[in-house]
């Protein structure tokens, strides 16, 4: 299962959204924006996909250097089964091997807050265009294993799909989500990064953008081509000069 990419992107998750988190603590969706955000909707009875997902991606962020967890970006993950709570969240943080202590300051496990209007859980999903169905041959929810990557307004920049990771398809998409910041900013290893690699739509992977670095390797040659020239012309003045002050 995949998102329609076109549509959703863009779109702009409700900040006023409130949510509690495994330590029973109530908060709302724009307390964790201000910074790049990386939601994760999982549900806390699942024995596959979530937990597994929840685990390699506390492993690579391990891995990640460009962006310090909590200082530079956020992790969410919210249930999207209406019977899960506080204390199912707890559970299934154990479950995925927990998250390492280093990361608890800037990741929390979450539940859409009790008592809010029926149909919040499709709702809250469908404004990122993740959707998922109750299957009772499977015994399970069906649902995409994606990441989502917010910008600190709570826009989508990016999905990234699947259970294998990798740290720098995490930095790429974290400096997507954060570019209009970056690009603003004296950053200039992220400025470079943003613009020599782009996201392969059909292949869900970031690849080096060869047009770019074709332009630039073109506009490069031909700045050498200029540079030596002009440094034979100057070449050849200067004996000219010297054959006339002894002629």
């Amino acid at each position: 299962m995949q998102i329609d990419e076109p549509r959703f992107l863009g779109n702009r998750l409700k900040g006023e959204t409130r949510l509690t988190d495994a330590d029973g603590m109530d908060f709302s969706v724009s307390e964790m924006l201000g910074k790049p955000l990386i939601l994760l909707l999982s549900y806390y009875g699942c024995d596959g996909s979530c937990p597994t997902m929840n685990a390699e991606l506390a492993k690579v962020l391990e891995k990640v250097r460009r962006f310090e967890l909590g200082k530079d970006y956020r992790v969410l993950t919210v249930s999207f089964d209406k019977r899960d709570t506080s204390g199912t969240a707890k559970t299934f943080i154990a479950k995925s091997a927990g998250v390492p202590e280093a990361m608890q300051g800037g990741w929390r496990h979450a539940v859409l807050k009790v008592g809010a209007a029926e149909g919040s859980v499709e709702s809250f999903a469908g404004e990122v265009g993740f959707r998922f169905f109750w299957s009772d041959a499977a015994g399970a929810f069906l649902h995409p294993n994606v990441l989502v990557f917010l910008t600190p307004e709570g826009r989508v920049a990016r999905y990234i799909y699947g259970t294998r990771m990798d740290a720098r398809t995490i930095e790429l998409a974290i400096t997507d989500a954060d570019w209009e910041r970056i690009s603003n900013s004296t950053a200039v290893f992220d400025m470079v990064t943003g613009a020599c690699f782009s996201y392969n739509y059909a292949e869900g992977r970031y690849q080096l953008n060869y047009s770019l670095l074709a332009g630039v390797g073109s506009l490069l040659l031909g700045l050498g081509l200029m540079g030596l020239g002009a440094w034979f012309y100057r070449k050849k003045m200067k004996k000219e000069l010297r054959e006339e002050t002894h002629a």
